[in-house]
């Protein structure tokens, strides 16, 4: 009778089955340690990005207020300068026309014929209205 021997070589394949699977399962372990680590550090790097970007939002939004401001104080320079101008102007006009008066009633005294009484005059513009009478006593003038 010939023995054979017989070997089972089930705990074998079962040992290694269970090394492939303990492999498995670490390294689905340690890949899903790794994802969320890049998760994380993604999360990270978009967290700090968009903190930075709101800092320098907030940055312009300080500096904006600040032109704001300064645009209305160099507005109001420069209605304070038309003003200025237009005041300067009409000093100006005044003062072209200051012997205008002086030298229109100097022609009135010397253009006027004896016997005229002046009862008013009046100035619009460039246009003046004369209202004349004769006086009540010849040769009087005044």
């Amino acid at each position: 009778m010939t023995t054979s021997v017989r070997i089972n070589l089930l705990p074998h394949r079962e040992q290694k089955r269970q090394a492939r699977q303990r492999q498995f399962v670490s390294l689905a372990a340690l890949v899903a340690i790794l994802g969320l680590g890049i998760v994380g550090l993604v999360h990270f790097v978009l967290a700090t990005q968009i903190e930075s970007q709101n800092n320098r939002n907030a940055l312009l939004k300080t500096e904006i207020v600040k032109l704001d401001e300064q645009i209305k104080e160099i507005d109001k320079l420069r209605d304070q300068i038309a003003q200025v101008l237009s005041r300067k102007q009409v000093v100006e006009t005044l003062q072209s026309n200051r012997n205008e008066a002086v030298h229109l009633l100097d022609q009135l005294v010397r253009q006027l014929p004896d016997g005229i009484y002046l009862r008013s005059i009046k100035q619009e513009g460039n246009k003046v209205t004369l209202v004349a009478t004769p006086s009540p006593t010849p040769g009087c003038r005044r």
